[in-house]
């Protein structure tokens, strides 16, 4: 008898971590994709209008977008990873975020470290070079593609990419 409350337990840790992703995680990412992709493709709107787009500033957008895409692709694979091996980490954000929307204080042996796997160290570190390799190549497009599409393409690319990762979440 203990496996089956055991397996129902971890279950229900499994569904609720889901339901964090989907909810805390993913859906203020439609918005956020949307208005990055706007805003950054408006950019090149604009350069066209001028009459000054160039086959460049085209390239350009496309690699800063793709860029941003595997960054995106990349974070949904370490996501699904945690909510495979460690979905009690996620279900316990869920927990304690519910019971703060509740007013309600969060029990006091709820563990507050971060999950526990290996290779934590290398998924923090590819979090900064992710972020310092997207923040470079914006930099070095900018002259090329302009402000806009250079610092909201990636991030478009980014946000799309982690909902189109991410749709079997909404199918259940």
């Amino acid at each position: 008898m203990p496996k089956i409350i055991t397996s129902r337990h971890r279950q229900s840790e499994t569904e609720r971590a889901r339901l964090y992703v989907k909810t805390r995680l993913m859906l203020p990412t439609i918005p956020l994709g949307m208005v990055a992709l706007l805003t950054g493709y408006g950019g090149l709107v604009f350069m066209w209008f001028q009459d000054t787009l160039t086959g460049q500033a085209i390239v350009g957008s496309t690699m800063l977008f793709v860029v941003g895409v595997v960054l995106g692709w990349a974070h949904v694979r370490y996501e699904r990873y945690l909510l495979k091996t460690c979905p009690e980490y996620l279900a316990r954000k869920y927990k304690v975020l519910e019971a703060a929307k509740e007013y309600k204080r969060p029990k006091r042996d709820l563990p507050t470290g971060g999950p526990t796997h290996p290779g934590r160290h290398v998924a923090l570190a590819a979090y900064a070079v992710g972020v310092i390799a997207m923040l470079a190549v914006s930099i070095a497009l900018v002259d090329k593609v302009g402000v806009y599409p250079a610092f909201f393409l990636p991030w478009a690319g980014y946000f799309n990419a982690k909902v189109i990762f991410w749709r079997e979440l909404f199918a259940h």
